[in-house]
């Protein structure tokens, strides 16, 4: 299992330099966005090709198995959003899986973001809902970044 940040800050901070190597070798991997996002595919009992139905219309069905296949590794931030929302990921996965990608976190003072966490925390994970949502405040909607295919 893997240890929360929180845990790993706490080793860390009463971690003396002498003891650098032993944590590198215990702690210091780091987890491919694959790896990260198949893992928790596996562990939530859903398939990748939910996640391809899901997010038909929004993400090709080639670029999602070339991201959990770790052939892609840069997708946009809405991408991200998307595979969350097709995999019902509540709030603190979002959050983790777009630290793991590279991207900031849904911040609650960006009212489009705020949207997707309200939409999120309250279990709402259809896309065109969220879609709705977005347009009828004027905000973008979700949609894939064509430039990363």
């Amino acid at each position: 299992m893997e240890e929360s940040t929180t845990d790993l800050l706490n080793i860390l901070n009463n971690t003396d330099i002498e003891e650098l190597d032993d944590f590198i070798d215990e702690h210091g991997h780091t987890v491919s966005i694959g790896e990260f996002f198949s893992g928790y595919l596996y562990s939530h009992n859903i398939k990748s090709s939910d996640i391809v139905k899901k997010c038909q219309g929004y993400i090709s069905k080639s670029y999602i198995y070339d991201l959990l296949n770790g052939k892609k590794t840069n997708p946009s931030r809405d991408n991200v959003i998307l595979l969350c929302l097709a995999a019902d990921m509540d709030f603190k996965h979002t959050r983790r899986t777009l630290e793991i990608f590279g991207h900031r976190s849904l911040y609650p003072k960006d009212s489009r973001d705020a949207i997707i966490a309200i939409c999120i925390n309250n279990k709402i994970f259809n896309i065109e809902e969220i879609n709705d949502r977005l347009f009828e405040h004027g905000h973008p909607i979700l949609r894939s970044d064509t430039s990363q295919h």
